[in-house]
């Protein structure tokens, strides 16, 4: 499940409304229009708030209170009785806080933007996707040594593609460093690879081939290096060829999602599709099941 905050909830929120310290919220999934209704809890920013929820106040003296203390409207249970004061930002947790327990139902959907039915969801992931979220990189180590192989692959033909500087940016971070810094480590060991969890070893082996695929081409050297890292995994070599056809259906994926961002496929883009396919092992029949899964992804005829 990816991170919930209040951004990424937006998409998904189709009423949002406050009673008392409570906020309830309807969620509903762009896809399948399903709708949810939970209920969050307000509460205050910081001690000195906590304090005033417990004491009787008074209309004018409520408002004073706020101007002094730069705060937003409040919201009151009863007249006369607890003057409650929030800023924006408690009530955004609190919508996250109603999203977390129906949070299971759903799955985010980066090309929507918004969290979706799980099992829609799952039926539009291509086994790319999947393995990504069934074996993810979740260890700095695993992080680090994945970082360093797609460095190493982006570097093995001498120059650096756009599309593999694009794909490679989105698994660097302050940890990780630039490409420089990873080069500058040297080439990765046997024994750092082995240190790699099992799980994890077939997902990072895909991304390799996913780099090395993204030039539209697969250079020599970038063969070899790729071989040796299966090796070190101690990777079949059906599991093997089972990550490359999924890292080239991947480049055929976003091939395509590029393509419809105008809302069509046209014959120009059809013909590069073909060709990208046919240089990188994917079939006619294949590429066709991915068109049709990219178009139920996207709400196309």
């Amino acid at each position: 499940m990816a991170e919930i905050t209040y951004e990424r909830l937006k998409n998904n929120i189709a009423e949002e409304s406050v009673a008392g310290t409570q906020v309830i919220v309807t969620f509903k999934c762009p896809v399948t229009e399903k709708i949810y209704h939970a209920v969050g809890t307000m509460r205050p920013p910081n001690p000195t708030l906590a304090a005033l929820q417990r004491k009787p106040t008074r209309a004018g003296f409520g408002g004073l209170l706020r101007g002094a203390l730069g705060g937003g409207s409040p919201v009151i249970e009863r007249p006369g009785a607890t003057e409650f004061i929030y800023d924006p930002a408690s009530r955004e947790r609190a919508v996250v806080q109603a999203f977390e327990p129906v949070s299971g139902n759903f799955a985010w959907d980066e090309t929507r933007q918004a969290f979706v039915d799980a099992e829609v969801m799952n039926s539009q992931l291509g086994d790319f996707d999947k393995q990504l979220r069934d074996h993810p990189i979740d260890s700095q180590w695993e992080r680090n040594v994945a970082a360093r192989m797609l460095a190493e692959i982006i570097a093995a033909d001498g120059k650096v593609d756009d599309h593999e500087a694009d794909f490679f940016a989105a698994f660097l971070n302050s940890d990780t460093g630039t490409l420089a810094d990873l080069l500058a480590s040297g080439s990765l060991s046997r024994i750092e690879l082995e240190e790699c969890k099992p799980g994890a070893r077939a997902t990072m082996l895909m991304l390799a081939y996913a780099v090395a695929l993204a030039d539209e081409e697969f250079d020599k050297r970038e063969q070899v290096r790729i071989a040796q890292f299966a090796s070190a995994f101690g990777m079949s070599h059906e599991r093997d060829e089972l990550m490359r056809m999924w890292a080239s259906e991947k480049i055929i994926e976003n091939m395509l999602l590029g393509c419809y961002a105008d809302g069509t496929l046209d014959e120009a883009e059809r013909e590069r599709i073909s060709k990208l396919a046919g240089s990188i092992g994917v079939n006619v029949a294949l590429v066709a099941k991915i068109d049709v899964r990219i178009r139920k992804r996207l709400g196309s005829a």
